[in-house]
């Protein structure tokens, strides 16, 4: 990892992280309900692995532990490209100065 996307993902997980009772916190009603519905199959998921032999349930267990770290990164990059989306519009805007620095930085990211 480049030492700028370092600095900046570190930069930004902090800020993602900080606070959660935000006013500004984005917490819709079908995000919640996702999470009802994934807890509800959770339930089922550990009901349905306890039946499973030993090699099966590693086999599942690694596939799931693959697949959220997958997912984990993904919400990851669609956060900071939300965040350099939301940096090049208050630029565009005239809002922000938007020097060469932060247009080495943009463009360092987007490779």
């Amino acid at each position: 990892m480049n030492i700028v996307y370092e600095t900046m993902a570190n930069f930004l997980e902090e800020l993602r992280c900080e606070n959660t009772k935000k006013k500004y916190v984005i917490a819709a009603e079908d995000i919640k309900d996702a999470g009802k519905e994934l807890k509800k199959w959770q339930r089922k998921m550990i009901c349905y692995m306890d039946k499973l032999s030993g090699k099966d349930r590693a086999f599942l267990e690694n596939y799931l532990e693959v697949l959220e770290h997958d997912y984990f990164k993904e919400e990851q990059r669609a956060y900071y490209q939300g965040m350099m989306d939301a940096v090049q519009i208050l630029g565009g805007l005239g809002l922000i100065k938007t020097g060469k620095n932060a247009k080495k930085l943009i463009a360092k990211i987007q490779k």
